[in-house]
């Protein structure tokens, strides 16, 4: 079984791999493995298969965030079992906040990018609706900061969940990196659960419990923070119907 594990960067994704690749039913392919990925970007679809059917493992554990606007399309790529799809979030305050120390200000780089047209064919860019790409060319990008440029590419990026329709589908499930540091037996039995994976408390044995108190708000621009708490919103009432 191919298993995709998306969604947008510094939202816990390696936690989750961390605790899957100990599991010796699971071989895992990470971004950084040349022999399913070519510069973070997953290869051909004809090599990832050959990768998965050459596997001995019951699962085939690939991390393609940079292609997290494809799982749609990966999800019918043809292998003798279907594939299944996990969609990692994080709250947009956290994920800033790991962003901006992990990447800088690449997030409003590419952004000012793609408001300008000359990014459209970045992966950044592929897939997202015509009202996202609106939206981002609708602000000021000479007066944008940093901190609110990741909080939009949160948004726009994590968008692609209900854009794509995956919150209607059985064979993706939608991850909160929040509840599982606050609760990871119970994060990491829900994972083993959807894939039909026996469960292990080494799955979760790496995961340092914190006691859920939300990060203090960042600081960012009115309407990007309206939208990013909207969004938060609806990825948690979504969290608890996929889980």
């Amino acid at each position: 079984m191919p298993v995709w594990l998306v969604g947008v960067q510094r939202s816990g994704t390696n936690m989750v791999v961390r605790g899957l690749e100990e599991h010796p039913e699971v071989e895992v392919h990470n971004e950084n493995d040349r022999t399913a990925f070519e510069r973070f970007r997953l290869r051909p679809d004809p090599v990832v298969r050959d990768v998965i059917l050459a596997s001995g493992h019951r699962y085939v554990l690939f991390k393609p965030l940079c292609d997290s606007h494809r799982v749609d399309e990966l999800l019918t790529l043809d292998t003798p079992t279907a594939g299944r799809a996990i969609w990692a979030y994080r709250g947009v305050d956290g994920r800033v906040r790991s962003a901006l120390a992990k990447f800088g200000d690449a997030n409003l780089r590419v952004l000012t990018e793609i408001a300008s047209g000359r990014g459209r064919e970045t992966w950044q860019a592929q897939r997202l609706s015509p009202e996202s790409l609106e939206l981002i060319g609708s602000f000021d990008w000479a007066s944008m900061s940093a901190a609110s440029a990741a909080a939009l590419f949160w948004y726009v990026r994590n968008s692609l969940f209900f854009d794509l329709g995956l919150e209607r589908r059985d064979d993706v499930l939608l991850s909160s990196y929040d509840a599982l540091v606050s609760f990871p037996e119970a994060g990491t039995r829900a994972v083993a659960s959807f894939l039909g994976l026996e469960w292990t408390p080494a799955l979760g044995a790496h995961i340092e419990r914190r006691d859920g108190d939300r990060p203090p708000r960042l600081d960012l621009d009115s309407r990007v923070r309206r939208l990013c708490d909207e969004l938060e919103e609806r990825l948690g009432a979504a969290t608890l119907r996929t889980s």
